[in-house]
Parts: structure tokens; sequence; C-alpha cells
């Protein structure tokens, strides 16, 4: 097991020690996600016909928070505010499978990470994206491709001298789901993050239309 140590960045006025835990590369995956430290998940599931993506940011506190539609996905959104279990504050991305019968992603333009870096594990480095302005975690970055949904969540500082750390992402089953990756700052100190993709295809119901798809649709409370 191989053990990284992360220096400090600030995110929201706030300074945060960040730690991860690594399995050695070996021939099968661990069906666990990387161990960060001030940072409970992410977690991905899918509920009735919703891909739901969460983490907690143990260190940030905010008294009250807000839930945000994503622009041109009626029934998607992203919600931030204090978290219930803890002192800390909780990030939901709720895409709704109704959103995404047909080609979704054109209605956005291609763009990479913040900054103009490629995104890791995608083959041309970017994918359809829409920035969201979310004031207690600064401006969050929506993806979403044919194959693939992310939300990246920016900070202020993340020194690991430029580098871009990535992992398998499991859900609570242990079954892969994506691509988990920690974003250091760019050569201008700036747009570090986490970045959390899904595949797309999650569960089999988040895909183009078909008879399958539209049956499993008509089950699904709205």
């Amino acid at each position: 097991m191989k053990f990284i140590q992360l220096k400090k960045f600030t995110g929201a006025g706030l300074a945060v020690l960040m730690a991860i835990t690594l399995t050695a590369c070996g021939g099968k995956g661990t069906g666990k996600n990387p161990l960060i430290s001030g940072v409970t998940g992410p977690d991905v599931e899918v509920v009735n016909g919703r891909l739901v993506l969460s983490m907690v940011f143990q260190s940030i506190q905010i008294d009250g928070g807000a839930t945000i539609p994503i622009p041109k996905y009626p029934n998607s959104s992203i919600q931030v505010g204090p978290d219930f279990a803890s002192a800390g504050t909780i990030l939901v991305l709720t895409v709704s499978v109704s959103d995404f019968l047909g080609d979704k992603g054109t209605l956005f333009n291609p763009q990479s990470l913040p900054g103009g870096r490629p995104l890791p594990g995608i083959a041309s480095g970017v994918i359809p994206a829409v920035a969201i302005q979310v004031k207690q975690l600064m401006n969050m970055v929506f993806y979403v491709g044919p194959e693939v949904l992310g939300v990246f969540v920016p900070f202020g500082k993340l020194d690991m001298q430029g580098a871009i750390v990535s992992f398998r992402f499991y859900n609570k089953a242990g079954e892969a789901v994506g691509l988990l990756s920690l974003v250091g700052n760019d050569a201008e100190g700036k747009n570090a993050g986490i970045l959390a993709m899904v595949r797309a295809d999650l569960a089999g119901i988040l895909k183009k239309p078909t008879a399958s798809t539209l049956a499993k649709l008509s089950k699904i409370v709205p």
C-alpha cells in the first residue's frame, strides 16, 4: 500500500490538509475508492432513475445552502448546504434519466478542465460542459457527454506540482463506474480540485432511448 501526503490547499478561505491512500497497481481493482482526508466520499448510486453523486467537505462549514438547477436540464440539479450528519458541507449532484433521452450533450460546447488542461481518461481531452456558480464552493463545472457525466469541484490551491492523479471510481457495491481524479494547481497556481467522472450508462438507464429504456422509464417515479 502506498501513501501520498498532499500539502495544504485553500478553498473558500479555508486551509485543509488532504491525504490519499493508494493501493499498488495490480490485475484487478480493489472495489474501494481512495480515502481523501477532509472529504467523505464521493459516493455514487442510482435512485428511482436518478444518478446521485454526493460528497461531504468536513472542514467547510456554512449555515445555509441552495439547490441550483443545471442549465437546460430541468430535472437535474446541484445541491450545496449543511450536512445533517456532521458539521461539514454536503454537495449532491442529481441527474434525472429523463434529461438524457436523446443527444443532450450537444446543448453545451466542448470544454477541458478549467484553465485548459485536457480531461484525464478522455481520449480527446474534452467533452461538453457548463460552469455552474456556487458561492460556497466557487465555480463548479458539470460535464455531460454521450458516455460520461462528471463534476469538477475547484479549490484555491492543491500543491501537487501540477500533477493530476486518477483512480477508478466505485459505487457502494464495489462496481467500477468511472474515474476519480485529484487535480493539482496549474502553472499559474490555479484551477485545482476534485474531478468525478461517471459512466452515463450506469445501471443501464442513462442512455439514448431504446424500447427497454422506455419500458424502464414507465416504471420510474417522476
